[in-house]
């Protein structure tokens, strides 16, 4: 469960390029757009899929939302949920919208009263470079269930912009950066520390990431596919 819920964390993390008060946004950007991922373990075995496609843009507080339909299926390409969510542009970044990526049938289960939510969202500047140093973000879900509150964290931290590189998936060769990260979790008493790196194209976004235990083992790697 663990491992599922850090490959869906590495997803939101870096998901077509379009400026909009001179941002670059690394989501789909035109209405109906869809890309398609696959994710296999370790050992190179496909173990799901999941599909981001764009279903509005509109300005709201000074930014330019985005609402995306991210669906997962299983090795099978049997659908198994879906969920909407949130990125925007403001200014000359792009940010993805944390609290969208909580789990909502987890969450549903608790009433809202109970549930104190802190963010801080991660973004991505215009005209990123090889050398750049990225903001860290977070997100922090403390429940008062029970006799002892229960916490959902993640720390997105070290991020870094560290080159250049061709990436080759089955839908294509790309020119992409690479993107390094650290995460740190924390679901109740059980805490996880993991990286990723991560390849991304303007006009298209993620192509590829790989994610790693704490001691540097690959974990999985999640790339673009063609759409089916």
């Amino acid at each position: 469960m663990t491992q599922k819920i850090i490959l869906s964390l590495i997803a939101i993390l870096f998901a077509s390029n379009i400026y909009s008060q001179g941002c670059e946004a690394y989501i789909p950007t035109k209405l109906g757009e869809k890309l398609t991922y696959k994710t296999s373990n370790k050992k190179g075995k496909v173990e799901s899929y999941y599909s981001d496609k764009l279903l509005s843009i509109k300005e709201e507080d000074g930014a330019t939302k985005y609402a995306v339909l991210r669906e997962n299926f299983d090795k099978k390409k049997n659908l198994t949920n879906a969920d909407t969510v949130f990125f925007y542009c403001k200014g000359s970044s792009f940010y993805i919208d944390m609290s969208s990526y909580l789990n909502n049938e987890e969450m549903s289960k608790y009433d809202e009263s109970m549930i104190q939510l802190e963010v801080k969202n991660i973004g991505y500047p215009t005209n990123m470079k090889p050398g750049m140093n990225l903001e860290d973000g977070y997100i922090n879900a403390n429940i008062s269930a029970g006799f002892m509150p229960i916490v959902f964290r993640t720390d997105v931290i070290n991020r870094k912009v560290v080159a250049s590189e061709s990436v080759t998936t089955e839908a294509g060769t790309f020119q992409t950066l690479k993107i390094t990260q650290d995460l740190k979790i924390k679901i109740a008493f059980v805490k996880v520390d993991a990286s990723s790196i991560t390849w991304v194209k303007k006009g298209i976004g993620t192509i590829k990431t790989e994610t790693y235990d704490k001691k540097g083992g690959l974990m999985s790697s999640t790339e673009l596919v063609k759409n089916w």
